[in-house]
Formats: structure tokens, C-alpha cells, sequence
């Protein structure tokens, strides 16, 4: 990977779904489906497995907890054609946070990104469309949605209502089983935009959970049976 490359988001506008009440908000892509393309990334996705679309890496589990709790119509490994047709039909439109950044090294973790050019027109535009619910796919993520792109120190076009914000966690938490003590970082909030309230909750890294889980609330010995249950209430939450 050239040292000070721009990489650039290459299939943003394919996750604006008309008439989308629900939106999936990630980060950005792994190296091998960012533009500018070349042979080495085109080889590496053949030899993976992985499609240039939202979470086409083959190390994501995004599209098996979708199909798992949504749509059991994906098809695995995932395509783009049957993927755009699900969200379509359930209303969902697909995003990430960042239009373009350069990367420290060769790693899929947003903290290796750096210079950062944030996709906030292209969110508004999404939310603006009537979108009420957005599934973060980290907590960083989240705390990117608020600070970046709903409520930044400039030009801010939302809010954040707290107590609500703390009620929607407590509640999910509470409906897990789980530890409001270990959540150091919201993973639920809830923003007020036009008079409307948009809900976002984070879910932790569908390919790695077990590194993340504690901070979502984890209480319990079986770290999988707590991530199941996370996934699968979240999903449901978004898909209903």
C-alpha cells in the first residue's frame, strides 16, 4: 500500500435506498474495495472472496447477522444485486461515515484512518428522507454520527436529547441482562433533527464481537450467548 495514498469511497451513492425509514451507517471500506483500484487489490479480492460493496470483506459477519435476523432471502457469501434487492424491499439504505481518508497501514481499523473527509451531505440527505432508526456498526461510528455529522461544533442541523438517550440504552441493557457499570461510551442515542427523533444504536464488530463485548454490557460467562443476543435485538429493532 503507497504510504500517503487518498483512498476514496467507491460505491456510496448504491446504498441511497428511496424511501428508506432505516439506515446501516459504517466507516469506510477495507483497502481492497477502495478507489483508486489496481491489480493487486483486484487480485486480492479474488483470491478472498470479497466483493467490492458494503462489507463485502469475507472477515465480515455483517450480512450473516442480517440474514440471520432481517432477510433469510441473503444469499451467502453475499452479492451486491440480491443485497441492494433485501434493502430495498425492507426499506433500509446503507452508508458510511467517510467519503475519503488516507491509512496508516494495511488495516481494516478506523484508527488507522487518518485525514478524514466526512459524508455529511450524503447522511443528511438520507435521514432528511425519512429515516428514523440508524444501526451503527461501532461505537465509534456513533460517536462519529454525532460529532461529525448531526452535531458538529459548526453548522450543527440536530441534537441530542440526553434523557432519552439514557433511557434507550437502559433499556436495551436491562432487556439483555447486562451491566450498565461496564458502558464507559454510549452505545444508544437518540437525535432530535426537524422536530423528528432518529434512534441510533451501535452493535460491536460483527467480525471480532469478543474483543469488544465487555463494553457493551457483558455480565456473564458465555461472551457468544451474551453477542447472540446483542445482534439479534438490535437486528430485530431495526428491521420492525
Amino acid at each position: 500500500m503507497p504510504i500517503g495514498e487518498i483512498e476514496t469511497h467507491p460505491y456510496l451513492k448504491k446504498g441511497h435506498i428511496e424511501s428508506a425509514t432505516k439506515l446501516i451507517l459504517g466507516s469506510f471500506p477495507v483497502y481492497e474495495c477502495t478507489d483508486p483500484d489496481n491489480h493487486i487489490k483486484q487480485q486480492n479480492r479474488q483470491g478472498e472472496g470479497t466483493i467490492r460493496f458494503f462489507y463485502g470483506s469475507v472477515d465480515s459477519s455483517l450480512w450473516m447477522r442480517y440474514s440471520t435476523h432481517v432477510d433469510p432471502e441473503i444469499h451467502l457469501p453475499p452479492n451486491e444485486e440480491n443485497i441492494i434487492s433485501s434493502l430495498t424491499a425492507n426499506r433500509i439504505a446503507i452508508a458510511d461515515t467517510i467519503t475519503c481518508c488516507q491509512r496508516h497501514d494495511f488495516s481494516s481499523e478506523d484508527t488507522k484512518l487518518v485525514q478524514k473527509t466526512w459524508n455529511r451531505q450524503g447522511i443528511l440527505r438520507i435521514v432528511e428522507d425519512g429515516v428514523s432508526k440508524i444501526l451503527c456498526t461501532s461505537k465509534g461510528v456513533l460517536s462519529d454520527l454525532e460529532k461529525k455529522i448531526i452535531c458538529p461544533a459548526f453548522n450543527a442541523f440536530g441534537s441530542v436529547d440526553l434523557p432519552q438517550s439514557a433511557t434507550l440504552q437502559n433499556t436495551l441493557i436491562k432487556g439483555l441482562g447486562g451491566n450498565l457499570g461496564f458502558i464507559t461510551n454510549p452505545i444508544a442515542k437518540v437525535f432530535v433533527i426537524n422536530g423528528r427523533r432518529i434512534e441510533a444504536m451501535a452493535i460491536p464488530s460483527p467480525g471480532s464481537p469478543q474483543r469488544q463485548i465487555r463494553e457493551f454490557g457483558f455480565d456473564e460467562q458465555n461472551w457468544q450467548h451474551y453477542a447472540n443476543r446483542y445482534f439479534a435485538t438490535v437486528f430485530t429493532w431495526l428491521a420492525n
